[in-house]
């Protein structure tokens, strides 16, 4: 059986090239979305990881709190493991003066090495070495009318701390978010707990090397290994800590599963299109068959192998091509998109340069399709013939 179906397919060279061809693409284009989906979305959740911690330590009930005093903690010893680094985060609003002008922002106090990680976003300038330097976003800067040397006034009435500090800029970030640009200012943690609360923060944030973006059981071990360390307190994964985006990881697989659906529902169709194709000019050969003591179940069978080879064979074509690209996207890429389709990309903190990922699951979810399609291509020309009358059959005229 499997040879015969071999042999019908070589019958017709140009139809099966072409439909071979069409599945071979289909399969390439899968692998090929599923490597640029998946790492857009690492990327993504890179910049949430990189942004929060793997975990957040807050005041209990943080959300429900508005004033300084309530969110302020001081920041307990906790015990972490070999590697892990703690760093403290004051976070709080103020206005901020230049000569007659001001603006409402968010004071950001960060330690040296929360300081250090925005210097890939400094568009002018040097990271604040001392006390009384500041970084601004350039969009805020504009607003104020200041540029680098500039002296300005952060001024926080009701707050712990001095309620007045005087910084000056000495660097200005080109956030990817406009909206953030323009209302942050980002200093030592040491000046902004001078200003706002002396001795607290509003956050503490934890990094664990060698931890993957995905490693989320680990992770909780972690958290309640510290939760009974946290009095007043709670501790949260950087996934909670962002709850409207933890809400995109689980349409993940839908998302992806309907996309690449839709690539080999065409294909699909194509594909029944040329089985169909081939069982009508047929028609006469399958009523022989069928004379010849050839059951209906095995005519079925004999039209299944035919899709189930067109398919494997031209699978295996695609899959190969498209694992190769795959090789040179995972060493990293920049989309082929016009400007302003990459600044909106910029808008959501998405890189520049991304990493395509492909997994066994997606390899899988590919092949899984491709032999979907073949059968269900299969199922309705395969009935067809399997119910061919013989005489009827020898008699049909094309």
């Amino acid at each position: 059986m499997l040879r015969l179906a071999w042999r019908n397919l070589l019958r017709t060279p140009g139809r099966s090239l072409v439909t071979g061809g069409v599945v071979a693409l289909v399969v390439f284009l899968s692998l090929l979305f599923l490597s640029v989906y998946g790492g857009a979305f690492d990327a993504f959740f890179q910049l949430l990881l990189e942004r929060t911690g793997h975990l957040v330590v807050r005041v209990e009930g943080y959300k429900g709190k508005e004033d300084l005093e309530s969110l302020a903690f001081v920041p307990p010893e906790l015990p972490l493991p070999p590697g892990a680094r703690v760093e403290g985060v004051l976070e709080g609003g103020a206005l901020l003066l230049a000569h007659e002008r001001s603006r409402a922002v968010v004071l950001t106090g960060l330690e040296p090495l929360g300081l250090a990680r925005q210097e890939s976003l400094l568009a002018a300038g040097r990271l604040p070495q001392a006390q009384g330097e500041a970084l601004l976003g350039e969009a805020l800067a504009r607003a104020l009318k200041v540029g680098l040397g500039d002296e300005v006034v952060a001024y926080a009435p009701g707050s712990l701390g001095l309620g007045v500090y005087a910084f000056r800029v000495v660097g200005l970030l080109d956030l990817p978010e406009t909206h953030l640009e323009a209302r942050t200012l980002l200093v030592p943690l040491a000046d902004a707990q001078v200003l706002l609360a002396p001795g607290r923060v509003t956050r503490l944030e934890v990094r664990l090397p060698g931890l993957g973006l995905y490693d989320l059981k680990p992770l909780e071990e972690v958290k309640a290994a510290l939760m009974p360390h946290l009095p007043g307190l709670v501790a949260e994964t950087w996934l909670e800590a962002n709850p409207a985006y933890a809400a995109i990881l689980p349409l993940y697989d839908a998302v992806m599963g309907i996309y690449v659906g839709f690539f080999f529902l065409l294909g699909g169709l194509i594909l029944l299109n040329a089985l169909y194709l081939s069982l009508v000019e047929r028609v006469r050969e399958f009523g022989l068959l069928a004379a010849l003591g050839l059951t209906g179940r095995r005519l079925m069978a004999l039209v299944f192998w035919e899709s189930l080879l067109l398919v494997g064979v031209a699978a295996l074509g695609g899959m190969g091509a498209g694992l190769l690209v795959h090789l040179e996207l995972a060493d990293g890429f920049r989309l082929p998109l016009p400007g302003w389709i990459l600044e909106q990309y910029r808008e959501f903190g998405l890189p520049e340069v991304l990493y395509g990922r492909l997994g066994v699951k997606e390899v899988l979810l590919t092949l899984g399709y491709a032999v979907g399609t073949g059968l269900l291509a299969a199922l309705w020309p395969g009935w067809l013939a399997s119910r061919l009358e013989p005489v009827e059959a020898m008699r049909y005229v094309p």
